[in-house]
């Protein structure tokens, strides 16, 4: 076996081997490159298979190995622009050059224009393309391995240079251009393997990622069910306790006006002016109490809406004095004299004002109400500094209550009343402020024991202003 013999058996196989390479490549993952690498190395592995009947013999060159090595150029050429991404206007423009090229060179071919010397101009020409998309494929994504086969694809032009100056002989330069196709088919091969598998490693990351969302969703949708059920079941609590106080609270005035109204009618229907008119006070009271619950019902209904929540920063050594100012306005309070509450210093949050006015205006009312027989009723509002924000409180030294009942334990319920009837109210009070305190995303609770007075506290989930917590720490220090 002569030496391009050898030469060609080994162009053979390894562009054989490539072809089959790149067609399972492309039965993997069906690119459009691969399949162009593997019918352009298969076309050249046609022509060193059968190298001695192709062989060019002298300038003649056999006609069938031209139409193989063109088709070889073209798809290898169509193959490396799919593989380096070109832009589509530019890829349409390239092939078409290439086909073109091709077409005209097998022309001149066979119109024996030019020989063998032609077909070397082509394969540098075909080169230089081919180094000018690399070059821009390496700037596009460097470290891929584009410089390498840059660097093969030199090595036909330095072989024709060489065999010109008479170091290389001229023969072998049929069989130089196996070493730049199969490094170019190899690196493009497994550039592209690598491509695939970051592809494929952003889609789990993508899938990963989605699936860690979907379950956090579900994580916060069954926390908004949780939250909506408790919400629910409060709302059917507060709708059995409604329909107990309806059958109870505003039961007893409407039978009160009912009964008043027929003794008045009776008085009349007899002539007795004087017991009617006696009997008109009862009616007054029995509707003003049942004007009051529903009132109380109105307010609780709405501190449980979605809508009207306005939170701004409000000064509270400001807001709480003109709370107390219209709590001494009130009918229920002598406004001769001044309320028996101290306030404290007192920080800035961020509330809506109307909702926060209920909070304090019931607090301080309940405590109003239950230290009303103290030697010497006293009422305090402050705020204790701590790690998650400040916390409000209203105290008094009124009744207290048993803050280890089982009534205690339901505070805030709607209706619900710890001293029964011993104490004007309806129950809904705290229901409110509780409701208030929630909505503004803090939470309500208290201290207490019987005849020591109770000390409800409660915070607001939305803080206020760094500045506003660093003047209320300095002021409730004293510094």
């Amino acid at each position: 076996m002569n030496p391009y013999e050898s030469f060609a058996l080994a162009g053979a196989l390894a562009l054989g081997t490539l072809a089959c390479l790149h067609a399972l490549v492309w039965h993997a993952q069906r690119q459009p490159w691969s399949a162009m690498f593997a019918l352009g190395s298969a076309a050249l592995t046609v022509v060193f298979a059968f190298d001695s009947a192709l062989r060019p013999v002298g300038e003649e060159v056999a006609l069938a190995n031209t139409l193989l090595s063109a088709a070889s150029l073209v798809l290898l050429t169509l193959g490396i622009v799919g593989y380096v991404q070109v832009p589509s206007p530019w890829r349409g423009r390239i092939a078409g050059f290439v086909i073109a090229a091709a077409v005209v060179l097998v022309a001149l071919r066979l119109g024996e224009v030019f020989g063998r010397q032609g077909g070397r101009i082509a394969y540098v020409a075909y080169m230089g393309l081919m180094a000018a998309l690399l070059v821009w494929a390496r700037w596009r994504e460097p470290h891929r391995g584009h410089g390498l086969v840059l660097l093969a694809i030199l090595t036909y032009p330095a072989a024709v240079w060489m065999a010109r100056r008479g170091s290389l002989d001229p023969g072998l330069l049929r069989y130089v251009i196996v070493v730049p196709t199969v490094v170019l088919g190899m690196t493009v091969l497994t550039t592209g393997m690598l491509r695939a598998q970051r592809r494929a490693d952003e889609e789990i990351s993508h899938r990963t990622a989605a699936e860690a969302a979907l379950r956090e969703l579900n994580d916060s949708l069954e926390q908004r069910v949780a939250r909506r059920t408790a919400e629910l079941a409060e709302m059917v609590t507060g709708l059995e306790s409604f329909n107990r106080s309806v059958s109870h609270d505003l039961r007893g005035p409407l039978g009160g006006i009912a009964g008043a109204a027929r003794v008045a009618m009776q008085a009349l229907d007899e002539g007795d002016v004087d017991k009617a008119r006696r009997t008109l006070p009862l009616l007054s009271e029995q509707a003003d109490r049942s004007v009051g619950l529903v009132n109380s019902l109105l307010t609780l209904a709405r501190a449980g809406e979605g809508g009207e929540f306005e939170p701004r920063a409000v000064v509270l050594d400001e807001f709480v004095p003109e709370v107390l100012a219209r709590m001494r306005q009130d009918a229920g309070y002598d406004g001769s004299r001044p309320l028996p509450v101290t306030v404290g210093p007192l920080p800035t949050v961020r509330a809506d004002p109307a909702l926060l006015q209920q909070v304090f205006t019931n607090l301080v009312g309940n405590a109003l109400k239950f230290s009303r027989g103290a030697a010497a009723p006293q009422v305090e509002i402050g705020a204790e500094r701590q790690p998650g924000g400040p916390v409000l409180y209203v105290r008094d030294n009124g009744v207290g209550f048993d803050g280890a009942s089982p009534g205690a334990q339901h505070l805030g319920e709607p209706f619900l009343r710890l001293h029964g009837g011993r104490f004007a109210g309806h129950g809904v009070g705290l229901s409110i402020v509780k409701r208030i305190v929630e909505r503004h995303g803090g939470r309500l609770w208290a201290r207490s024991a019987p005849e020591q007075g109770a000390t409800f506290f409660f915070t607001l989930g939305t803080a206020a202003e760094p500045a506003a917590h660093a003047a209320f720490a300095r002021q409730v220090s004293g510094v």
